[in-house]
């Protein structure tokens, strides 16, 4: 069984290195932000069956309204986390992208009415950056020491109105103002220890098929961005109303789906995960 933690670095270490992999020489396979997006949340409802709702819905609407990619809620015993998320992948070169651009219909770039129908349903309003190793220059994982590898951050959220604010070109700057979404769980840099013969192949092997143990390590100074670890969202002793995307989970827990109104407001991907119940790791922030 894996913990949403080792699941969260997993995926975020081959996020990291399947794109780049696909923007090698002689490679050249389109590795798109729906690909990696319904890849990714395909693999946390699958390895947590118990824990994760995964609905989609019909994406007619999705360049006309909203622009976001999926809703994402987090459910802690006291407060539940409520997220409009919009994937990125940034470009080889390290560009972001055109930040302002239009869908087709629509009378606003897709990062307003991203912000804006977040602002009106008191959703935090976020962007996933898709990054590669090469690409990044804060967010690198530390030298290994023959034994222990550092995952990959391939995956990074941002406050879209802090992406807004700055309008990045580039990944670059507004990289300080990001978090690998691991950090939703704990605010640690992890290792994974491999098993030993693993260790005598000559081919680097999948990470995520061999791992034996993930070894933490304290980020001194983390950027903070706003977003609560499930450990706060399950702590009833701490204070947490008023904040963005923040909703006490006796309010929040039981609320009708309706694919109707997540069509209209153009979500094409719902993403529920219930941590209310102890998870394997017990790693605190």
């Amino acid at each position: 069984m894996f913990s949403l933690l080792h699941t969260l670095l997993e995926l975020g270490h081959s996020t990291s290195q399947n794109l780049e992999f696909s923007q090698s020489p002689g490679v050249k396979i389109s590795f798109g932000e729906e690909t990696i997006t319904e890849s990714n949340l395909l693999e946390i409802r699958r390895r947590h069956p118990h824990k994760v709702t995964l609905l989609t819905f019909s994406k007619s609407q999705e360049s006309k309204n909203t622009g976001a990619d999926w809703e994402w809620h987090l459910i802690g015993k006291a407060y539940t986390l409520k997220m409009r998320v919009q994937a990125k992948r940034i470009h080889k070169a390290g560009g972001i992208g055109n930040l302002k651009q239009m869908g087709k219909g629509a009378a606003k770039p897709q990062i307003e009415l991203l912000i804006e129908d977040a602002n009106a349903n008191s959703l935090f309003p976020a962007y996933c950056f898709y990054s590669t190793e090469p690409q990044r220059s804060y967010w690198v994982k530390g030298s290994g020491d023959g034994e222990c590898e550092p995952f990959e951050a391939g995956c990074l959220i941002a406050d879209a109105e802090t992406v807004k604010s700055k309008a990045p070109k580039k990944l670059s700057e507004i990289e300080n103002d990001t978090v690998p979404w691991h950090f939703l769980y704990t605010r640690r840099n992890f290792s994974t220890r491999q098993l030993p013969f693993v260790t005598k192949l000559r081919e680097d092997p999948p990470i995520e098929r061999y791992v034996e143990k993930v070894i933490s390590s304290y980020e001194d100074g983390a950027t903070d961005i706003g977003l609560p670890t499930i450990f706060q969202l399950n702590d009833g002793g701490l204070q947490l109303d008023g904040r963005k995307g923040i909703f006490r989970t006796s309010e929040a827990v039981g609320e009708e789906i309706v694919p109707e109104d997540f069509e209209r407001r153009g979500i094409t991907k719902f993403l529920k995960i219930d941590m209310r119940k102890p998870d394997l790791f017990g790693i605190r922030s």
